[in-house]
């Protein structure tokens, strides 16, 4: 298999991007660390290029994994629109640009698209309004996406995990789930030889 995995380099992205390779899938990892195989903004059109072609010199591309995402909380109100752009660009245009270059032949040829969310896009919570938002969109276009894929070759997953303990937020969560624990279920549920279209992994 041959993967594209953005946001892989911290967090879950890299657990998922570091899981896949230890079970024989090439992974192209994108990020805005130049550590990243394909360094730049997920959101913007030419990155995704960049590492389409990158993945298509190692194969034929299976899988797609959109797991880039920021955070920027408070009060309805109190976001500027450097905030909002930031939110919306990395939650929701990121999994838009890579899922509308990949989807079309992924329904000709076959191929996974998991879009990672959130439980922040299947319940509003207080101070999080702009990143439900993001969320909830990203939830929609990929519902658009599964009945799209209704008799075609492509399979998409949702994905919603809760907290994570991860560089996402400013200081360690240890009581937040262990990023390597949620990408175990998630590639899990892509190598199962059934239909899974959605996943809510939460802390018990």
């Amino acid at each position: 298999m041959v993967a594209i995995v953005t946001g892989a380099s911290s967090g879950l992205g890299l657990s998922i991007a570091e899981l896949l390779r230890s079970r024989g899938t090439q992974v192209i990892g994108v990020s805005r660390r130049a550590s990243a195989d394909i360094s730049g903004d997920a959101s913007k059109r030419e990155t995704a290029v960049r590492a389409i072609e990158a993945a298509d010199r190692l194969g034929t591309i299976d899988l797609l994994v959109n797991c880039s995402g920021a955070g920027v909380f408070g009060p309805a109100g109190s976001y500027d629109d450097d905030a909002i752009a930031t939110i919306v660009n990395s939650n929701l245009i990121a999994t838009i640009n890579f899922c509308e270059l990949l989807f079309p032949r992924f329904k000709e040829h076959g191929g996974t698209i998991v879009n990672v969310l959130s439980t922040a896009a299947l319940i509003g919570k207080a101070n999080e309004t702009v990143y439900c938002a993001s969320k909830w969109g990203a939830r929609g276009y990929g519902e658009a996406l599964k009945a799209e894929a209704k008799g075609t070759n492509a399979r998409i997953i949702a994905v919603a995990p809760g907290g994570m303990n991860t560089p996402f937020w400013p200081e360690p969560r240890p009581s937040f789930m262990d990023p390597v624990d949620v990408a175990a279920t998630i590639v899990d549920a892509i190598e199962r030889p059934v239909d899974i279209s959605e996943i809510v992994i939460t802390r018990r």
